[in-house]
């Protein structure tokens, strides 16, 4: 019972019949929403049918926790996956009385209420079998809030609502379960599930290693530099931190302590890596489109102002990594290719084309899904033109069928987050939050900050990172841009935070699935994640108070804060690392060279005169240190 209520389901190993009906279903869902990006059917049709799709895919590929029923699938799960179509059927069947009807205004029939609750059942248990109860627990708690929010006294109280009006909002509109969260997540953020697994069978991850490798591989502690490039620009494609983790970290953590790593560093350098494909444009692990939709940006005016944040994290890393392998004489890897670097370029067209032409069409304007499908169409075409590895039919289905197994997640997550997203627009959570929030903003505007991170962090110890980033905005943001800071530099805090809660402990799902292929302790990877990603915490806060970070204000604006924030880094990364020039520094010389760092990434002048002094002094007792040791050894000498 501990199981079922505390646990998640386990994916089955299914043979025979079964998989061949879970691969069929899956192939089926990944041709239906190429044709919904190509014909755009109505919203709520378009998303119920989605949602018979995919939660009987989950229902036939994964187990109730704590019942192994690893190869067969019993009755019950049937009966879910059927339930799950007979939902889609239904909006089908009464689709135009859905479209037609005014909504909180025409009646309720007894059916819609009967199957408004077998689809928010089957949310429940599909979310639950996948990612564990905490999602689902927390919009049980929404839902109860909805029906006994009456009784609450104070300013979070609301009105008594009907089953009518609940079934309306949640069930019989876009508010609820069909809304734009689904939508988001059956649309976009699916196609560029489709492009990464596409990406990856064309051999164009294997390209990516190689072509970095020859770059950075002989570097000092090549191969951890090797690690964070390849996993940047995999990760802005594979559709999360988790995911890229799990890929690239099978090649570049056994690499890393084959070099001389630790298996602990090794694993968090590739959590690190992995969670920054999130903040890599163009395509930031597909989160960017839940952004846009959110905060009303266009997508390719998001991408340009998030290029320079992006540099700066992944120039911490690598400061971190090159100052580590200075600090423990970590050397350069060995040549993993053995081609030359032209024509080693030359062979990775099949990346470099679609990619180009992806960013061209971002740019022209081009919707991001029907872009996202044309570059899939022009990586399939290349594919099969590839005589050193040809992209098969079997290859192509594969990649549907991949895309299809890690969308489960993104789109049940999603769906959930339509109910508590639904109950919070319904019941006027957002307002009375904002109000609280405003309350406290009275008293300390940081101290705002500081809550809305919480939350955050805490929204992303049970959510994927597109999730908690989606109900912390919709609860946070407002109250933030209302107090005049801009809407972009809100949403980029939050979706910093969002991130970089999959590598936070207690519940760092990122880092403890690096630290499994490492070998390494989890809870030691965790904290070790933190560390060498700590410019990740501090940028939000710069992105708050100073948004030249993020190209607002004049060119030379942006530049001093580009270059400070560099500089800053470098410096924070020696702190951390305990290396400053050719010396390994005790821990008062580390914490000074790392408030100095802080200090200078934020930008503020008054805080980088202080810096500069906090380093003059540093430089000066490093000097009269070495003075004093070479006359001991001089000394001794005579």
């Amino acid at each position: 019972m501990r199981k079922y209520l505390a646990g998640h389901g386990m994916k089955r190993n299914l043979s025979g019949t079964t998989l061949i009906i879970r691969d069929s279903l899956s192939t089926v869902a990944a041709l239906y929403l190429i044709f919904a990006v190509l014909f755009y059917p109505e919203p709520i049709l378009h998303r119920a049918i989605a949602f018979g799709l995919f939660y009987a895919v989950i229902f036939i590929s994964y187990q109730t926790p704590g019942v192994k029923q690893d190869k067969t699938i019993p009755v019950f799960d049937w009966i879910l996956a059927s339930l799950s179509f007979g939902v889609s059927i239904y909006i089908g069947i009464n689709f135009n009385r859905i479209l037609h009807r005014l909504v909180f205004v025409d009646p309720v029939m007894v059916t819609d209420v009967i199957f408004c609750a077998i689809a928010i059942f089957i949310l429940f248990e599909g979310t639950r079998r996948i990612i564990g109860p905490w999602l689902p627990g927390l919009s049980l708690l929404a839902l109860i809030y909805m029906f006994f929010g009456h009784v609450v006294p104070g300013r979070f109280g609301h009105l008594k609502y009907d089953i009518d009006y609940i079934v309306d909002g949640l069930f019989l509109s876009d508010f609820g379960i069909w809304g734009a969260t689904l939508g988001i997540a059956t649309g976009k953020i699916m196609v560029f599930l489709l492009f990464g697994a596409l990406f990856k069978n064309t051999g164009a991850g294997d390209f990516l290693f190689d072509f970095v490798s020859i770059i950075a591989g002989k570097r000092k502690g090549g191969i951890g530099k090797v690690a964070i490039i390849s996993s940047a620009m995999f990760g802005m494609v594979s559709g999360g931190a988790l995911t890229n983790a799990t890929t690239t970290g099978a090649l570049t953590i056994p690499a890393m302590k084959k070099s001389g790593f630790s298996s602990e560093y090794a694993a968090c350098v590739e959590s690190c890596a992995s969670v920054g494909g999130i903040f890599m444009p163009p395509i930031m692990g597909s989160v960017v489109f839940v952004m846009s939709d959110v905060v009303g940006i266009p997508y390719f005016e998001i991408i340009q102002r998030a290029i320079l944040p992006a540099i700066i994290y992944f120039s911490a890393l690598f400061f971190a990594v090159d100052f580590k392998a200075r600090k423990d004489g970590i050397g350069g890897t060995v040549i993993i290719t053995k081609e030359k670097f032209y024509s080693l370029l030359l062979k990775g067209y099949n990346f470099f084309i679609p990619l180009g032409y992806l960013i061209y069409r971002l740019m022209s304007g081009r919707s991001a899904a029907k872009a996202g499908l044309e570059t899939i169409v022009i990586m399939i075409v290349l594919g099969l033109l590839n005589r050193r590895r040809p992209l098969t039919f079997r290859l192509i289905m594969d990649s549907m069928k991949t895309a299809v197994g890690r969308g489960v997640m993104i789109v049940s997550t999603m769906a959930m987050c339509g109910i508590l997203v639904g109950v919070i627009d319904l019941t006027g959570l957002t307002a009375k939050m904002s109000s609280y929030l405003m309350y406290v903003a009275d008293i300390s505007v940081t101290l705002t900050l500081i809550t809305i991170m919480l939350v955050t962090l805490f929204l992303g110890l049970a959510m994927n990172i597109a999730s908690s980033y989606l109900i912390a905005a919709v609860l946070g943001a407002p109250i933030l841009v209302s107090l005049g800071f801009e809407p972009l530099s809100v949403h980029m805090f939050i979706l910093f935070f969002a991130a970089m809660a999959t590598i936070t402990p207690p519940v760092a799902i990122t880092s403890y699935a690096a630290a499994a292929i490492a070998g390494a302790p989890p809870m030691k990877v965790g904290f070790m994640s933190m560390k060498v990603g700590a410019v990740a915490y501090i940028l939000p806060f710069v992105f708050i108070f100073r948004p030249a970070i993020l190209q607002y204000g004049s060119l030379i604006e942006m530049l001093v804060a580009f270059i400070a924030a560099l500089i800053g880094t470098g410096i924070l990364a020696m702190g951390l690392e305990g290396w400053f020039f050719g010396h390994k520094t005790g821990y008062l010389i580390r914490v000074l060279l790392a408030v100095a760092g802080i200090l200078i990434v934020v930008g503020n002048w008054i805080m980088i005169i202080t810096a500069i002094v906090i380093l003059a002094s540093v430089i000066i007792y490093v000097l009269l240190d070495k003075y004093i040791k070479n006359m001991e050894v001089l000394n001794e000498k005579r």
